[in-house]
């Protein structure tokens, strides 16, 4: 029995060691266009690699917000406990940072990838780089690759999304999943930074500075229509880090409506308006940065835009800014869209149109969260692709 893997990103590896484990006597090929294997996760976390987060699967499900039921099973099969537990065993120990995340104990991307590609190797998975998939004859079970044609008996495609093209991941596998009969939802950048021309932005004022934990509200028709807390880092051209890639999922939706989308920043959530007020009575503008651990370029702006301390006060606790665009595919982490989940059997990852064929990774239509979720969901969905993939 012959099973592909096409694309070896966390999803496709993942894949091709579940296959192997539990179809021993089959042959497992996993095939990628590239000239290593992870190159994407390699570049993830900035070169760290959040591979998971130390929460029960509920919570990796609640940062699914789109399509995370559909990972219910996969999850039961394997899920953050036993990823933690499969990268211990296997000499690349993890370590928890703050929101419960896991990198390795190393903070080196490639060691993950290391370590997957060591299993690989002792399963005897063959392992076929910079072999471009150009074709698939699903009636006749071929992949017709940039070198060969190879025939199979189950296919599994973790041919990843759209986004960082340079990583492979450029979406020309969606118009050949096409052809099998499959639905293809509107593929949009996720986890993306965001672009704003305000003149805070403009004149580089905040530029370079970071934030734990900020309170990013999203507004639509001027009311908030979503709240989210996490770190956030000032650009050159508006906002990233943690909350402003989780807010460009609600954002894009919103922008198909209305722009640009309103948002305010609370950079001291725990602190109510009226302590504030108080603490404002009581201190100098000088000793903010010091109480709030805010940086004081921050609270020397904020102090020039007020013009008593109430203002001051509705500055620090909702900060207006503006969201034009997002920085698109070229700079987003996911793709939002994909494989309808619909057409697929969460218990086993098969296409309902071919049982040969399997999905699994960002190719499928769920949208989930950075932060660990995003590789969880990877993982978890191709140890159970395949584990069914025969």
């Amino acid at each position: 029995m012959e099973i592909l893997v096409i694309g070896a990103g966390p999803s496709g590896m993942m894949a091709a060691i579940s296959a192997k484990e539990h179809h021993p006597h089959a042959t497992v090929r996993l095939l990628d266009g590239n000239a290593r294997l992870g190159t994407k996760m390699r570049l993830s976390g900035g070169g760290r690699c959040n591979v998971t987060a130390n929460v029960n699967n509920d919570v990796i499900i609640q940062n699914i917000p789109k399509n995370g039921k559909f990972l219910y099973s996969s999850l039961e099969n394997f899920g953050p406990k036993e990823i933690i537990a499969y990268f211990n065993e296997k000499n690349c120990p993890l370590k928890e940072e703050d929101h419960q995340r896991m990198f390795p104990v190393s903070n080196r991307s490639h060691d993950i990838v290391d370590a997957m590609h060591r299993h690989l190797d002792e399963l005897g998975v063959n392992i076929h780089l910079q072999r471009r998939v150009e074709a698939i004859d699903f009636t006749n079970k071929l992949v017709k690759t940039s070198q060969n044609t190879m025939k199979y008996d189950g296919l599994i495609i973790a041919s990843g999304g759209k986004t960082l093209p340079g990583s492979g991941s450029d979406g020309s596998m969606f118009q050949i999943i096409e052809t099998l009969g499959h639905t293809i939802t509107k593929l949009t950048p996720a986890e993306v930074p965001l672009v704003s021309n305000d003149q805070v932005i403009q004149d580089k004022s905040l530029q370079g500075l970071s934030f734990n934990d900020v309170e990013v509200s999203i507004y639509h028709k001027a009311k908030v229509k979503h709240t989210l807390t996490h770190d956030l880092l000032f650009t050159h051209f508006g906002l990233s880090g943690p909350a402003a890639l989780r807010s460009s999922f609600y954002i894009l939706k919103i922008m198909e409506k209305e722009k640009p989308v309103k948002l305010t920043l609370d950079f001291i959530p725990t602190v109510s308006f009226e302590d504030l007020h108080d603490i404002l009575e009581k201190n100098e503008v000088n000793d903010l940065y010091h109480l709030f651990q805010l940086p004081k370029r921050l609270i020397d702006y904020l102090d020039e835009q007020a013009n008593n301390n109430h203002e001051l006060g509705q500055w620090l606790k909702k900060f207006p800014i503006s969201v034009y665009e997002t920085r698109g595919f070229s700079h987003a982490f996911l793709t939002n869209g994909g494989v309808h989940v619909k057409e697929v059997d969460p218990k086993t990852m098969k296409s309902k149109q071919d049982t040969s064929v399997s999905f699994c990774g960002e190719v499928l239509d769920f949208n989930a969260f950075t932060g660990g979720y995003n590789i969880t969901a990877a993982l978890s969905s191709g140890y159970t692709a395949g584990k069914y993939v025969l």
